[in-house]
């Protein structure tokens, strides 16, 4: 599978390297990775547990969230579901992670809502220090990512081996989009255009889309009023 985007490839690469590190410590290892809204974290995300045997997806609801939710949230994202309680879930995960072989990488999005929650956070611990399950966990956060997790201690924290920001835009990824938009441009000018603008992959796939409904050439005059237009 080819990984197009920076977010993607970041997002493997932090995956590849908790499995190796897993083998050569014979214990599982986190990562924290964050960036701004728009950088296509939760696209990226998604791509990867649907391509990757071993990578699940959860998305952090707002809120409350008991151990029944979480081992809940966890069952369904490995697809084994729930039981009426916590204890029956865990069992039912730690038969169906048996059963099919697994070593679970979690990625938990918006895990920003995640880093005060002391309850999850040792739920969280105690199922990666459980040799049944053993998972490990890629905490994919919003730009208050990293000065929540500066702000709050807690002993799983001391097991996060990656910690990296997301870039909101790169060349690679600007011309990744000009050719899913089939746009013929250089890639170079449109990213220092969209870059000097701050703008995210997700502000830049909007313009761009833009650009090819109207059948109009990439020079900066047109991305200049498209980006006002579009108010980005």
């Amino acid at each position: 599978m080819t990984y197009a985007t920076h977010t993607e490839q970041v997002l493997i690469a932090t995956i590849q390297a908790l499995r190796r590190l897993r083998a050569e410590h014979a214990i599982p290892l986190h990562a924290l990775i964050w960036g701004k809204w728009g950088t296509g974290k939760t696209v990226s995300a998604q791509k990867i547990a649907k391509c990757e045997p071993d990578v699940f997806y959860v998305k952090v609801p707002d809120g409350e969230i008991t151990r029944g939710r979480l081992y809940r949230l966890i069952g369904f994202s490995l697809g084994c579901g729930a039981r009426v309680n916590s204890e029956a879930t865990l069992d039912l995960i730690k038969h169906h992670i048996l059963y099919y072989n697994l070593k679970p990488i979690l990625i938990f999005d918006e895990a920003q809502r995640l880093l005060r929650k002391t309850n999850v956070l040792n739920e969280l611990k105690d199922l990666a220090e459980d040799q049944d399950l053993a998972f490990s966990y890629v905490f994919l956060g919003d730009q208050t990512t990293p000065k929540l997790f500066a702000a709050y201690d807690h002993s799983l924290f001391k097991r996060f081996a990656i910690r990296k920001e997301l870039q909101p835009l790169t060349e690679d990824t600007t011309a990744h989009l000009l050719k899913e938009y089939q746009i013929p441009a250089a890639p170079a000018p449109i990213f220092n255009f969209a870059k000097q603008r701050g703008w995210t992959t997700l502000d830049l796939a909007i313009v761009l889309q833009a650009l090819k409904n109207q059948k109009s050439e990439p020079t900066t005059e047109v991305l200049e009023k498209l980006a006002k237009a579009l108010g980005r």
